[in-house]
């Protein structure tokens, strides 16, 4: 599978978080933070940690080597689905304190 870009990343939380005073030097530094895995990114939500991703890889992946890059508050990993069993979800929730003084879900 191919990674999520960070300039993919920037995109997408840029258009997220619009409508927030929060400058493009963070919403890169987060992008880059988010892409530093390799992975692919399905999907990211706002959530009261931070942002919590959904990435996806089709390879097996090192739960030591995800956690030695990036401090995470849970990670959750299973296979997709029976019909693309080599397909696998890795589902993270990633502190990010530069957020922490935007309300985001309002």
């Amino acid at each position: 599978m191919k990674p999520t870009s960070p300039k993919d990343i920037q995109k997408a939380l840029a258009s997220r978080l619009a409508r927030r005073k929060i400058s493009d030097d963070v919403v890169e530094k987060i992008s880059h933070r988010v892409a530093q895995n390799g992975l692919q990114v399905g999907s990211m939500n706002f959530c009261p940690y931070g942002i919590c991703i959904d990435y996806f890889t089709d390879t097996k992946i090192s739960l030591d080597e995800l956690i030695s890059v990036e401090k995470f508050r849970a990670i959750k990993m299973f296979p997709y689905g029976i019909l693309v069993d080599d397909l696998f979800r890795v589902q993270v929730e990633m502190h990010i304190p530069e957020l922490a003084e935007h309300e985001l879900f309002g």
